[in-house]
């Protein structure tokens, strides 16, 4: 009797220091943020950088910070969106990519008082929602001007130019403008070069991607840029197999393998999140309107500092790059035709 009397004291008193500590949180936290991984942070290079950015915002502003991983079954995504926002604990909701604005404008409008961001994607303009989205096209523009120029250069002994897009699975960026501006980047060198496309149907499978790339090599492809995620890991051991090259995406991960990996097409989302977070706890970010970072703004850029680069990369080609990236800043050239 005694023993149940004290245990029920007990659990009155966890329940008040549990209350007490969320008060006492809320209290040193005036400003909270969730991030929804649609998918997992380890090994994806965006959520990484994503990551990385708002924790150094949370670190240096003073806020709480919450990352939740969706994990690869997209039917979660919409049914975590909805309850994060609708807990009402959260100052901003934050979300990622193309397959989010749909989800993003129903929960905008179920819960209006929710402000709600969308990051590398374009949701409908809500009062309450903000989004920022890439200039993937000047990214793709970049490599494919890249490659063609590294085929020109080196003339390597195939029946004829050819270069390879590896894409990990099809979706609006890829179709509309990446693949698109890749194509247009490398015709503006070399009109008559093949480019061979290849989708992997996943983002986590390197033995797919290894296979997919081994036969663009065998159809002549000297250099592949790879949009694939983990799936391009594999890639980049078929290149080391049959000694050719690879262009990366993203983040910089030449040093992973040197001789094979010739340069990486840049998306600076660290950047990106941590502008945006700290607008957000400043009281300063535009909801109701939609932004695009490319070169300009510091959202985009190429692999040109890398020693690595350097050396792998002849200086008339160093030097053209530099070129192409200051006439995209100045509107002298347009990633898509």
């Amino acid at each position: 009797m005694i023993f149940m009397k004290a245990r029920r004291i007990f659990r009155r008193r966890s329940v008040v220091y549990f209350f007490l500590f969320i008060f006492t949180a809320t209290l040193s936290f005036p400003f909270s943020v969730v991030l929804l991984i649609t998918g997992e942070v380890g090994g994806n290079a965006i959520y990484e950088m994503m990551v990385a950015g708002a924790e150094k915002a949370a670190q240096e502003k003073g806020f709480s910070l919450r990352v939740v991983e969706g994990g690869y079954n997209a039917a979660r995504w919409e049914p975590l969106l909805t309850s994060l926002s609708a807990s009402g604990i959260y100052d901003v909701v934050i979300t990622f990519t193309e397959g989010m604005p749909h989800s993003v404008e129903k929960v905008a409008r179920a819960f209006p008082s929710q402000k709600v961001v969308l990051i590398d994607g374009i949701a409908p303009k809500m009062d309450n929602v903000f989004s920022l989205g890439f200039r993937d096209e000047e990214m793709a523009f970049l490599a494919g001007v890249y490659a063609a120029l590294m085929v020109q250069y080196h003339r390597w002994n195939f029946p004829e130019p050819t270069i390879g897009l590896l894409a990990g699975d099809i979706y609006p960026a890829m179709t509309e403008r990446m693949k698109p501006a890749y194509e247009y980047g490398a015709k503006s060198v070399i009109p008559s070069i093949q480019v061979l496309f290849s989708v992997a149907g996943s983002w986590g499978d390197p033995n797919k991607g290894r296979d997919l790339s081994r036969a663009q090599y065998d159809q002549g492809a000297a250099i592949i840029f790879t949009i694939a995620g983990g799936t391009g890991v594999g890639a980049i051991q078929a290149a080391q197999e049959k000694g050719r090259y690879i262009i990366g995406v993203d983040s910089n991960y030449i040093h992973h393998a040197p001789n094979a990996i010739l340069a990486c097409a840049l998306k600076h989302a660290d950047r990106a999140m941590y502008d945006v977070i700290v607008r957000a706890f400043e009281g300063t970010l535009p909801f109701g309107k939609i932004e695009r970072w490319g070169i300009l703004e510091g959202g985009i850029g190429f692999t040109i500092e890398d020693p690595n680069f350097q050396r792998n990369t002849p200086q008339i080609i160093q030097d053209e790059m530099k070129a192409i990236i200051q006439k995209l800043v100045a509107g002298d050239v347009a990633p898509l035709p």
